[in-house]
């Protein structure tokens, strides 16, 4: 029996003034057809992850964080939840909003996982960007495509595509509900929840009874039904049925949920297409969430077709895995990326540049994060990664770049209360200025980082150093290294003071960085500084090389003048005077034993990406590449398979909204199956940086000759499938474009490198031992290099 449609006073008296255009009431009102960016690289990607909120702050606005609900859901997650980082998506009205998709094709309603699986569909993401992510499937002659994007910071929209393969007419059911409540803690006035219908609107309404966000359900299309209960079971019922019978209102006390629902037919023509648009958007109060709704609608498309824009921007330029990488690499690499763009930040508070929140939940700046979360972003866009260094720097409160957030407040307090930023042997962050100044040949870069550079050393030795002149870190915490048995502290007692514990990792990283500085001072022009850097470089040099102690290095105990030997125990950081050059040809050959150590006891040491770069800096330094290739191919292959899962992870079948998304990279790189820290987390989609420099071999050269790097690719055994062909294209240096490919053959590898410059020069390629491989004198544009290699030796490249 079909109910009449009576609209609460509470819902009437809220309602939105203003015309509504009859084309959002029509039968069917399909949109314009999307243009997929072409640069995006295809697959079947898994159907979980984030879309990009970049409104969203740890201070300012907690505006929530807009994460995947399966199988065919996205929303706001505004509470705690598995593999939120710091808690930093909870606000005083904490909740949980989703906009669930459900649809009825042919014989079949898709609403469950279970309706894919059982009926062997395939469920997948075509599209998986920060910008936009897909839900895609095919049954009964209609290509289903539900695309999920953020066109306002309020409101989340659904572009509906269905393309009919058939030769009859179809329709398709879609069943839009807005899932709501399930506030963790309560506040004033979250004592319960209601429903109802705006047919002003002709859409649904939802509401929390006495305060909080007021959120409005409506398509471009005219609705069949509308409906709301509190029991799941009611509204299973209700949408596998295809129900079209409408409940005006409902409400239910306490924290719910409460499902609104909104049902739509969109036919769809034999051998033709369909759209439409659904958006969920929410206000303060019933007309501002109307309001939001309505402007949603008309610009949603608009707005869509800019974030696209940014994509294809993105991705025309960032390096990408092509041939018998396995799918999982090639799926992994794209959630690595994607995950990296979603945490650089617009400018807010304190910070006027572009910076790196280290994870979305509860952004905050951090040197050794930023660090190489932008050594990685630099290989896909150079520009803004050295904007956001430029900006660590620049906006920090303080000239040792303390942990902060937004409004300036210092995020790492030491048990004596030092305001402490992280020391500059975590991420390293004068070798990744190097590094990235090496492949861009920026001048004007290093000449306005300098002051800020210099000021950051000058704090380190002003404020880090004994009576005696060694350096020290004030707290774990500080080095990076939280809780490290190194620092002779109790477990627990991560920011207690330390400055006792002459650390060698920070000896080697400040002689790396003066001896750094001598090259920035020269470019800056600042000629009289050169000399003052050589000098306090060969201090710290001094400094390193005498803390080698019975074939390791060691830290020492400033109150007893002797080392730090820990039975049974060996830091990876340890290897920080091989990552910086700094150890003498000796002291190398005597460590070269601890990366086979390292490789086999990986727990702990090769889980996590700072010391997974320690690691393989070391390893590039010291001449054993292959065990870097090995170690980053390992991790590859992990980590990648759980990021690619196409289910959830870590699911708890007592609560339905507690589970892991795949899709996306998280904090660590564990061996175990466990959960890998926080979510959506910067420095944990480093791996692309690793794969580009210690398995393909793609660096820059040590000189800042302008026009010469290095490839010295080394495959790890799995990969030496003879006739593979490994090829990675989009590789910049310098101005220089290559796209490279390496053909495994029974005894070498076969090098292709197709190779693009700004101006017409001559290559030479020359080996490890001098020999030259191939020259070519003929200035070109554009062309092709072509020889054999050994797997895991150095080829220079040079134009000239």
């Amino acid at each position: 029996m079909k109910i009449k449609l009576l609209v609460w006073v509470f819902f009437l008296a809220g309602a939105c003034s203003g015309e509504v255009k009859p084309e959002m009431l029509a039968d069917v009102q399909n949109t314009d057809r999307i243009t997929i960016p072409s640069a995006f690289p295809a697959g079947h990607y898994t159907p979980y992850g984030y879309i990009d909120n970049p409104y969203h702050s740890m201070v300012f606005n907690r505006s929530g964080i807009i994460r995947s609900v399966p199988p065919l859901g996205f929303g706001w997650w505004r509470t705690e939840f598995k593999g939120n980082y710091g808690g930093g998506v909870r606000d005083h009205v904490n909740y949980l909003s989703f906009l669930l998709m459900s649809a009825a094709v042919g014989d079949k309603v898709f609403l469950s996982s279970d309706d894919f699986t059982s009926n062997g569909i395939r469920l997948s993401s075509e599209y998986h960007s920060k910008n936009m992510m897909s839900y895609d499937w095919q049954y009964a002659g209609i290509n289903v495509s539900l695309k999920y994007f953020l066109p306002r910071e309020h409101s989340l929209a659904c572009l509906v595509e269905l393309e009919n393969s058939s030769n009859a007419n179809q329709s398709v059911y879609l069943h839009a509900t807005n899932l709501y409540g399930l506030w963790e803690t309560r506040w004033w006035g979250s004592d319960g929840l209601v429903a109802g219908y705006s047919p002003e609107l002709d859409a649904g309404i939802s509401k929390i009874w006495a305060y909080g966000d007021v959120f409005v359900l409506g398509a471009n299309l005219k609705s069949l039904a509308h409906k709301s209960t509190d029991s799941e079971r009611q509204w299973e019922g209700w949408l596998r049925a295809n129900d079209t019978t409408s409940v005006s209102s409902f409400s239910i006390h306490g924290r719910g949920p409460l499902r609104m629902t909104q049902t739509y037919r969109l036919p769809v023509p034999a051998k033709g297409r369909a759209s439409a648009l659904i958006c969920l958007s929410r206000g303060k109060n019933q007309e501002e969430a109307s309001e939001e709704y309505k402007t949603a609608l008309q610009e949603a498309l608009t707005v869509l077709e800019k974030q696209l824009a940014e994509d294809q921007s993105f991705w025309q330029d960032c390096p990408m895995l092509q041939g018998d990488w396995p799918e999982h690499w090639k799926h992994g690499w794209v959630y690595d990326w994607e995950t990296l763009r979603m945490n650089v930040r617009r400018p807010i508070g304190i910070y006027n540049h572009f910076w790196d929140a280290m994870q979305v939940h509860s952004p905050r700046a951090v040197l050794g994060e930023t660090s190489l979360d932008m050594m990685t972003l630099s290989y896909a866009d150079a520009d803004l990664a050295k904007q956001v260094i430029y900006g660590t720097f620049a906006d920090a409160p303080m000239p040792n770049v303390p942990c902060t957030r937004e409004d300036g407040s210092i995020n790492m307090i030491s048990e004596d209360g030092s305001e402490c930023g992280t020391a500059p042997m975590w991420g390293f962050p004068f070798h990744v200025i190097k590094s990235i100044y090496l492949a861009t040949q920026d001048d004007n870069w290093i000449r306005n980082l300098y002051p800020y550079l210099k000021a950051y050393l000058e704090w380190w030795l002003k404020n880090r150093t004994d009576q005696e002149g060694w350096l020290h870190c004030n707290n774990s915490w500080e080095s990076g290294q939280d809780g490290s048995r190194r620092f002779l502290i109790s477990r627990g007692q991560e920011g207690a003071v330390a400055d006792y514990v002459r650390t060698v990792d920070v000896e080697a990283s400040m002689a790396e960085a003066m001896n750094n500085m001598v090259l920035f001072a020269k470019i800056a022009g600042k000629v009289e500084d050169q000399r003052h850097w050589n000098q306090l470089a060969e201090r710290r040099i001094h400094n390193t090389q005498s803390m080698f102690v019975d074939g390791w290095f060691r830290d020492f105990d400033a109150r007893s003048n002797k080392p730090i030997i820990l039975e049974d125990y060996f830091d990876v950081m340890m290897l920080s005077p091989l990552t910086c050059g700094i150890a003498t040809a000796e002291q190398v050959k005597a460590v070269q034993p601890m990366f086979q150590y390292f490789r086999d006891q990986p727990r702990h040491w090769l889980e996590w990406p700072p010391q997974v770069f320690a690691f393989c800096e070391a390893a590039w330094n010291a001449g054993s590449r292959s065990d870097a290739g090995e170690v980053v191919a390992d991790i590859a292959d992990r980590v990648y398979r759980r990021t690619d899962s196409q289910t959830a992870l870590f699911v708890d079948n007592d609560q339905p909204f507690s589970y892991r998304v795949p899709g996306v990279a998280n904090e660590f790189w564990p061996m175990a199956a466990r959960p890998a820290g926080g979510e959506n987390y910067g420095w944990g989609a480093t791996l692309p940086m690793n794969l580009i420099r210690d398995l393909i071999g793609f660096r820059e050269a040590d000189s800042a000759a302008i026009h010469e790097i290095y490839f010295a690719p080394a495959l790890p055994e799995k990969l030496l499938t003879t006739g593979n062909k490994y090829r990675i294209t989009n590789l910049h240096f310098a101005g220089i474009t290559f796209d490279l490919a390496c053909e495994v053959k029974l005894t070498y590898l076969h090098i292709t490198a197709d190779y693009r410059l700004p101006k017409p020069l001559g290559v030479k390629v020359t080996a490890e031992n001098g020999q030259v491989v191939l020259s070519q004198v003929q200035r070109k544009l554009q062309g092709s290099l072509s020889y054999d290699a050994k797997n895991g030796d150095i080829y220079k490249i040079r134009f000239e």
